[in-house]
């Protein structure tokens, strides 16, 4: 939006709800003159505090990064295996 003072950028400051469902008043600065205006702005769906809350799913449970550490030492790949010999016989 633009100032009507100037013409430059304005930038959104503040955003409360108003009384009526459906509309907010938007307060803005201007980025050169740094006059404010307050607009009052309709909002076509309403906001996200507006709508129902998502139930949150359950996590699957997290895995200290030690035991997974662990189990990659102890199950070593073919790789792990063919130094293990090298290591044996020098």
């Amino acid at each position: 939006m633009r100032c009507t003072a100037c013409g430059a950028e304005l930038i959104l400051m503040k955003v409360v709800p108003d009384s009526v469902p459906g509309f907010e008043h938007h307060t803005f600065i201007c980025s050169e003159c740094h006059a404010t205006e307050l607009r009052v702005v309709f909002t076509r769906y309403g906001r996200e505090a507006d709508a129902e809350h998502m139930p949150m799913h359950a996590l699957a449970p997290a895995v200290p990064a030690s035991i997974v550490q662990e189990e990659h030492v102890a199950a070593p790949g073919l790789f792990g295996r063919v130094l293990a010999r090298i290591r044996r016989t020098n």
